[in-house]
């Protein structure tokens, strides 16, 4: 699937505005696939993912001259609200100054990962709250010297953090529009834009280098391959076609941990590693406590419209 036909499909309201329209009134209306577009429509097709205007191209019903399907866009006057749908190129932030910096992180607009949590906490906390499958495990990491300044080769030292992603996933409407730098990065990079749908892969991923990416999908069926807590469980996520199938394969005992389970159907799981072989398909493996978890289940439009 190619990153512009990422929006499936339109919502259709006439009348609704991006800003104080409501978003519930929105997602209860008329869903219009690239091929239903009509010409009326123009000026009140939204994104299912971040709810702005969106217009099909070609704009007439027609299809393009060389036989290519009709897509969706995001209009150019919505591009800082982030959305995961957005067909885009990441577009690095970079500050004019060590305070700027350190303001954004103040206001959480800017978090510098240092690392990514590798082993389980001992103290076991309580979920927080309706949507918190996971505790809070985030914490303070080292000042951090990161090239995210105006002028090249301009590093500041600023506050890191050791992460997980279920901090990522929790709160992921506001996060999705915060700029992250990650481990090895070379600047920081809003959540959303950071972000790959394993459907978007195929096996040519395995061709060449692979530095740690996030990566998120749905869960079509999870199973323990043995008996035992140690077993390997099998998470199957969806995918395209050129990638055959796509497994998460970690110890069963882990993922239990994680809520990832027999019931997790139609869950998002959302990973930060690099993809490996797994038989005739590709998948994920060998990851650390703090680099795997599932979305909360309100936030699944936002990354994969149905």
């Amino acid at each position: 699937m190619a990153n512009k036909r990422k929006i499936a499909y339109a919502h259709h309201l006439p009348g609704w505005t991006v800003e104080g329209g409501n978003r519930e009134a929105l997602k209860a209306s008329r869903r219009v696939t690239p091929d239903e577009y009509e010409e009326d429509m123009r000026g009140a097709l939204y994104c299912p993912g971040c709810f702005t205007n969106v217009e099909r191209t070609p704009k007439e019903k027609d299809l393009f001259t060389n036989q290519r399907d009709p897509f969706y866009r995001h209009l150019q006057r919505w591009s800082h609200v982030a959305c995961v749908l957005r067909a885009k190129k990441p577009i690095g932030k970079r500050y004019d100054s060590w305070e700027e910096a350190k303001r954004a992180i103040e206001h959480e607009h800017l978090a510098i990962v240092k690392e990514f949590l590798q082993e389980r906490p001992e103290i076991d906390l309580e979920p927080s709250g309706e949507y918190d499958e996971t505790p809070v495990e985030d914490m303070d990491g080292p000042i951090s010297e990161v090239p995210i300044g105006r002028h090249q080769g301009e590093s500041f030292e600023l506050p890191s953090k050791i992460t997980t992603v279920a901090g990522m996933c929790r709160n992921f409407e506001k996060n999705k529009d915060k700029y992250f730098f990650l481990p090895g990065a070379i600047h920081a990079v809003k959540l959303a834009e950071l972000l790959t749908d394993v459907a978007d892969l195929d096996r040519s991923v395995l061709d060449k280098p692979q530095k740690p990416k996030l990566y998120y999908g749905k869960i079509l069926r999870s199973w323990n391959a043995g008996r035992f807590n140690t077993s390997i469980r099998m998470t199957r996520l969806r995918c395209g076609q050129g990638a055959g199938d796509f497994t998460v394969k970690m110890p069963d005992g882990f993922c239990q941990a994680k809520n990832i389970n027999d019931a997790s159907v139609g869950r998002i799981v959302m990973f930060y590693g690099v993809i490996t072989r797994n038989g005739g398909g590709i998948g994920a493996e060998h990851l650390a406590w703090g680099e795997i978890a599932l979305i909360p289940k309100k936030y699944n439009e936002l990354l994969i419209p149905e």
